[in-house]
C-alpha cells in the first residue's frame, strides 16, 4: 500500500514537472498530446501486460541523463525497448538529435509511427523487432533501461554491443556492463529517480 501511494505522488510530481518544464515547446505539446489519444482507454501497462515487463524513464530524468552524459544533436540515439516512444519523441524534441525506437511490441510501434507521420518527423524512426537482432552499427550512443534482463540477456546483448565502434556510449539502468565483462569500463554515474525508487545511472564504454 504505502509503496503504490508513493508511486502514485511520483507520477503526481513528475507530471507536474513535465507540464512546467516541457510543454511551454509546444511542438512537443502536439506530439505527446497526439500519443496520449492512443493510449486514452488502455495505458501502455495494460497494452503492454502479458507480453513484456514495462517500464519507462521519467522525462526529467532523461533531461538529466542528455545533459550529464552531453548527448549532442550530432548523435544517433537507438533506445532498446521503446515502449510506447515518448522517450524518443523527447529527445527529438529537445535535443534535437536522431533518434531510434526498438520495440518488440508491435502495438506500440503502430502507434509511435503513426504519430511520427502526423507530425512529420523526419529524426525520428520505430522499429519493430528484437533487440537482439535489429542493427545498431548507426548508434553513437544506446539508451538500455533493461532492469528486469536476466544475466543470460545481458550476456547476449554485450555480444551483440561488441561489433559497435569503440566509440559508441551505451547508457544503462541500474547495472553497468563492468560487473559483466571486463572489455567495458565506467565513464560516469549518477543517481536518478524512477518511478520504483532511486538508482544508479551508467555511461558504458568498451576498453
Amino acid at each position: 500500500m504505502l509503496l503504490k501511494l508513493k508511486g502514485s505522488f511520483f507520477r503526481l510530481g513528475e507530471w507536474v514537472c513535465e507540464i512546467i518544464r516541457y510543454y511551454p515547446n509546444f511542438s512537443f505539446v502536439r506530439t505527446d498530446l497526439l500519443l496520449g489519444m492512443h493510449y486514452l482507454w488502455r495505458n501502455a501497462h495494460q497494452v503492454s501486460a502479458g507480453v513484456q515487463i514495462y517500464g519507462e524513464t521519467p522525462l526529467t530524468t532523461l533531461d538529466k541523463i542528455a545533459r550529464r552524459f552531453r548527448i549532442l544533436s550530432s548523435d544517433v540515439v537507438y533506445e532498446l525497448g521503446s515502449g510506447p516512444g515518448r522517450t524518443v519523441f523527447w529527445l527529438h524534441h529537445f535535443v534535437k538529435c536522431e533518434a531510434v525506437g526498438i520495440e518488440l511490441q508491435e502495438t506500440f510501434t503502430r502507434r509511435a509511427n503513426r504519430v511520427k507521420r502526423w507530425r512529420g518527423l523526419s529524426k525520428v524512426t520505430f522499429v519493430q523487432g528484437d533487440m537482439l537482432a535489429v542493427s545498431l552499427s548507426r548508434a553513437s550512443v544506446v539508451y538500455l533501461y533493461g532492469t528486469c534482463f536476466d544475466d543470460e540477456m545481458i550476456h547476449k546483448l554485450i555480444e551483440k554491443f561488441q561489433r559497435l565502434p569503440r566509440s559508441t556510449r551505451i547508457i544503462t539502468v541500474s547495472y553497468s556492463l563492468a560487473e559483466y565483462s571486463p572489455a567495458y569500463v565506467v565513464k560516469e554515474k549518477f543517481l536518478a529517480r524512477f518511478p520504483w525508487g532511486r538508482s544508479e545511472v551508467y555511461l558504458n564504454q568498451r576498453l
